[in-house]
């Protein structure tokens, strides 16, 4: 937790542009919300070309979902959501027309990571102290 999506249609992403936005989401994620990197994680999803629509005709568009722990202000999604955008588009090359984000909020007691139910946002160190863990 966070889980972050990156939907495209195959082919369009190399394997370093993966990594680079695999490394970007985290590095902003980290930014925005103090949150550990070794929570961070990210998956890159491909769907055939043909799959994916807008206004009911075969479009070119990437999609990022995120779930991220409950508890941050508006300020700080806002500053993250554009972040986020800013760097997809120009990892990618897309338009704004072509990216699709929303980040989802989930109370940390609704996901679980190292076999215990995560804290709220800002207990990270308590957790990770109360369950013999380390921060890596």
């Amino acid at each position: 937790m966070p889980l972050y999506t990156c939907i495209t249609q195959e082919g369009t992403l190399s394997t370093e542009q993966r990594a680079f936005i695999a490394t970007e989401i985290t590095r902003i994620h980290t930014t925005y919300t103090g949150a550990p990197a070794s929570f961070v994680r990210v998956i890159f999803e491909t769907v055939a070309p043909e799959s994916i629509f807008a206004s009911g005709r075969p479009a070119v568009n990437a999609f990022i979902l995120g779930i991220i722990r409950a508890g941050r202000s508006t300020e700080v999604r806002a500053q993250l959501q554009n972040d986020l955008w800013t760097m997809y588009k120009n990892a990618t090359g897309l338009t704004d027309e072509q990216l699709f984000l929303a980040v989802m909020e989930i109370p940390g007691s609704n996901a679980m990571e190292l076999g215990a139910i995560l804290p709220e946002p800002g207990h990270e160190a308590d957790w990770f102290t109360s369950h013999g863990l380390t921060n890596q």
